[in-house]
């Protein structure tokens, strides 16, 4: 494809075929920073892929946040997150002191027989955990269909850790070939 931009012509390359892992960060606005951390640390591994990518394995990780929409006028805003929950890879639940009706809605999106893997990190304050007891009994009441793991408050080491674990365990699927075929397949 050739494109004219003033005195030179300029040759539009055909792009390398990736699949994109979506990761959709699911929470309330208590863990901004953590969220933060969260995006920041799956663009610092996908940028590692992507420069020593193997091109038998072309993937790259995206994050996708409810904050990332425009302002809009709407009556449901968050039947467009539960769609998007429903075709992102993973959903990375971050919890702290609240569960809002929004995240709760994701989270049962997803565990009405999607295929999305969820992962929750609760990030208890134990100083406070009288408060929480809302959280506890959701959590609680899934256990059957969804295993969570509670971790120090938010920007401890064991809710970093947590988080890590969530990148590293996509990137070891990723990264195996059966397990791959199956992320990205029609079936999905």
């Amino acid at each position: 494809m050739t494109a004219s931009v003033g005195p030179k012509d300029y040759f539009f390359k055909g792009g390398n075929f990736t699949f994109e892992f979506v990761f959709f960060i699911s929470s309330a606005a208590d863990v901004n920073e953590q969220r933060d951390l969260f995006d920041a640390m799956v663009r610092s591994a996908d940028s590692q892929f992507r420069l020593r990518r193997d091109e038998t394995r072309p993937f790259s990780l995206v994050v996708d946040r409810w904050e990332l929409d425009a302002g809009r006028r709407t009556t449901e805003m968050n039947e467009e997150f539960v769609r998007r929950v429903s075709e992102a890879h993973a959903v990375v639940v971050l919890l702290a002191d609240q569960i809002r009706p929004g995240t709760k809605e994701e989270i049962e999106a997803v565990l009405k027989g999607s295929t999305v893997q969820v992962s929750v990190i609760w990030m208890d304050r134990p100083e406070d955990s009288r408060k929480y007891r809302a959280l506890r009994k959701y959590l609680s009441d899934r256990g059957s269909d969804l295993a969570y793991v509670k971790t120090g408050p938010p920007g401890s080491q064991e809710s970093i850790c947590a988080m890590v674990d969530v990148i590293t365990a996509a990137l070891a699927d990723l990264t195996h070939t059966k397990r791959r075929e199956a992320l990205f397949s029609e079936a999905r």
